[in-house]
């Protein structure tokens, strides 16, 4: 794998739910914002789902704000919930509009997402749908 460039200033980082990036990129995120970068996390649902056992009214409130407050230690101040439903995101023009229009507004130079292949690895487990749906339209969006 080829080291990431670093000639850039601004970046938004996409992925499905809250806790995403920090199994996957929150160091990096605090190297670049350490470096003076502006990074803004994009997430496509709150998450509302992930506590089994647990009503997904309480859910939702309780995993956007870890989510929040995760991103402000590796130096993210901007947050960004689309509300699509946790365990049901869909590959579409709904996502990819929703996304379009957040690339728009958040004008990045580098858009960070996750692998939207089927598994993780080649013997690796089943990749969640959500996580594939949003990857894949991200690059189309």
């Amino acid at each position: 794998m080829k080291p990431m460039p670093e000639e850039w200033t601004r970046a938004v980082a996409v992925v499905a739910h809250p806790d995403d990036l920090e199994y996957g990129v929150a160091a990096a995120v605090a190297r670049w914002t350490g470096q003076g970068k502006e990074v803004a996390y994009l997430l496509a649902t709150r998450g509302e789902a992930g506590i089994a056992g647990q009503r997904p009214e309480r859910v939702g409130p309780l995993r956007v704000e870890e989510e929040k407050r995760s991103a402000a230690v590796v130096g993210v101040t901007e947050v960004e919930f689309l509300d699509h439903p946790d365990g049901l995101v869909e590959y579409g023009v709904p996502l990819r509009r929703d996304l379009a229009a957040a690339f728009r507004r958040l004008q990045p130079e580098v858009v960070i997402t996750m692998s939207f292949d089927l598994t993780w690895g080649e013997d690796g487990p089943v990749n969640h749908a959500d996580h594939r749906a949003v990857g894949l339209a991200v690059l189309d969006a």
